[in-house]
């Protein structure tokens, strides 16, 4: 990890322990006691939504909670027990179980009603914002027009670390026309038109987004429903951090909807987090944790979350893309793929 992910990871490192916190509440540690289950056979004994569970699961494993056999089914992937998680057993030899006892009885009422809520997040596929506030994330913020602000600027300060990367180490030299969809205040878009002096832009974003947006030279800004349609994309599109907050079905809709305004031969240059299930990455850990508990679990596959480069591969055939490449960049991966 690079100093700003770690820094970011011990900003929000709690969310670690309130979904470690859920998993004990649940029986989750206990039921993996004494051998390993299928995610489905662990759902079914701890009352959880398997969805839910299998993300929370995956999630926790880059802080060494869970040991993960991956399967093409979810549901078949085994999981088991670590060194480290042995100590949240209740029966185990050296058993933390009582120290986590003692913390939950000296916290107030509303950590007890929060806890309650996280639960629920595993055993419904809610998140947070449906159980909380019966809205969906994206929906509350239309809502609350103050909040949507405040989030462009949190996603335009959490984004500069992987536009300064983006345009320091991913060519676009070649391309004369770049959409970029959903791109917020448009500043990657910015980034790229002033770098290629002889590039077109285009952002796309939803109509109150763009209405904040300033009027920029080469820019064309159009509000726009990614998920319902999309005008001409006349040259190469970018999609950049949007797909990780979507399950698998309102991800292929997404890229359907970009294939549709492409033009063949094309580029798509998607720049996500790729994740290996061999390596242990607290960044991406805690970002799976964030997608599901602002997103839940919708759908009946993947996502919302980081993906594998097999669970893209699979999710751009899909849309008719073609993966052509991957270039991991510093705090960010670049997948290019090609409408054939």
């Amino acid at each position: 990890m690079i100093p700003y992910q770690q820094m970011f990871c011990l900003l929000d490192y709690r969310i670690v322990s309130h979904f470690t916190e859920a998993c004990i509440s649940l029986g989750v540690f206990d039921h993996l006691a004494t051998h390993s289950l299928s995610v489905s056979e662990l759902a079914e004994r701890s009352g959880t939504h398997q969805r839910s569970l299998h993300r929370c699961l995956r999630g926790l494993a880059h802080f060494d909670l869970f040991a993960l056999e991956p399967d093409a089914n979810p549901s078949r992937s085994m999981v088991s027990l670590t060194d480290v998680s042995q100590h949240l057993v209740l029966n185990s030899e050296f058993s933390l179980r009582p120290w986590h006892h003692f913390c939950q009885l000296a916290q107030s009422r509303k950590h007890e009603q929060r806890r309650t809520l996280w639960k629920e997040l595993l055993q419904t596929g809610k998140s947070i914002y449906q159980l909380g506030r019966d809205r969906l994330f994206y929906d509350y913020l239309r809502e609350h027009q103050d909040l949507a602000a405040a989030f462009d600027r949190a996603m335009e300060s959490m984004s500069r670390v992987e536009i300064r990367d983006i345009l320091q180490g991913f060519d676009f030299s070649q391309s004369q026309q770049i959409a970029e969809i959903a791109g917020g205040n448009g500043a990657l878009i910015t980034g790229i038109l002033e770098k290629y002096e002889g590039i077109q832009g285009q952002l796309f974003d939803v109509p109150d987004t763009i209405a904040r947006v300033s009027v920029r030279p080469r820019l064309q800004a159009i509000g726009v429903d990614m998920q319902v349609t999309l005008p001409d994309i006349p040259g190469d599109g970018i999609l950049k951090r949007i797909l990780h907050s979507y399950s698998d079905e309102q991800a292929l809709t997404i890229l359907t909807h970009v294939r549709q305004a492409m033009h063949a031969g094309n580029k798509l240059y998607i720049f996500e987090l790729i994740e290996d299930d061999q390596v242990r990455n607290p960044y991406i850990g805690i970002k799976n944790l964030q997608m599901l508990l602002v997103h839940g679990a919708p759908g009946a596959s993947g996502g919302p979350g980081e993906r594998t480069q097999f669970e893209f591969a699979s999710l751009l055939e899909s849309a008719g893309f073609e993966l052509v490449n991957i270039q991991p960049l510093s705090s960010i991966d670049a997948i290019v793929a090609v409408y054939p």
